[in-house]
């Protein structure tokens, strides 16, 4: 049944509780399980300057990258006695974008990411990441609280 299994990570609590869930799910099923950081996006006000701020911002998208890459290498190890094939992927982008971008360019079969824990009327206004990858995935989505 589940055979791919897309795990967004961003260093939350939720996150981590998402990796249990996605890491029992694979076991069960043979899933391979794609850990995966998306680099946020600066605003776009900030891609228009030259010279030092735009070192600046690519010095800040350098180091979240490096951040992201260090996360992931770090919850990989931890479930490498798991029995389960794993493997990264960092993006710079707007995270529901691109989590759903991957998740049908390559026919994942399962999304499994932590809520924010917003209550739902904020999370409808606001837009959280994990509401609007629930609402647009061509996979079903699994939400951990």
């Amino acid at each position: 049944m589940y055979k791919k299994i897309l795990l967004p990570l961003d260093g939350s609590e939720r996150a981590v509780k998402a990796l249990a869930h996605a890491v029992e799910i694979a076991q069960k099923f043979g899933a391979k399980l794609t850990l995966m950081h998306v680099v946020p996006s600066l605003p776009a006000y900030v891609n228009t300057a030259v010279d030092q701020l735009g070192h600046a911002q690519q010095t800040i998208i350098n180091e979240l990258t490096r951040h992201g890459q260090e996360m992931m290498e770090e919850v990989a190890s931890s479930v490498l006695d798991k029995g389960i094939e794993i493997d990264t992927y960092t993006v710079l982008g707007q995270p529901a974008d691109e989590i759903l971008e991957k998740a049908k360019s390559e026919d994942y079969d399962l999304i499994v990411m932590g809520s924010r824990g917003l209550g739902e009327i904020k999370g409808y206004l606001m837009g959280s990441v994990s509401n609007r990858v629930a609402r647009h995935a061509s996979c079903p989505v699994l939400i951990i609280h």
